[in-house]
């Protein structure tokens, strides 16, 4: 039987639990990333959020920003 990896006592305080749907080829990848490092799921996604790089707007650097829709002007807001 596999083992079933889990975190450390206590390193789960605090934490908060998500619920997003995601294609099941996306949740095995992380999965089978995770269990290539030793560790759960959750750790695994943790890591790929902390190590994510972001451009200094904010967004991951290969976003292609010309593909984003702009914001209102105020003007046209109100």
């Amino acid at each position: 039987m596999a083992q079933i990896l889990r975190r450390a006592r206590g390193t789960s305080i605090g934490n908060v639990q998500v619920g997003y749907t995601i294609p099941p080829e996306s949740k095995q990848l992380l999965a089978d990333i995770s269990r290539r490092l030793g560790i759960s799921a959750s750790e695994g996604l943790e890591l790929v959020l902390a190590h994510l790089e972001l451009a200094d707007d904010g967004l991951p650097v290969w976003v292609d920003r010309n593909q984003l829709e702009e914001a209102l002007p105020l003007a046209q807001a109100s």
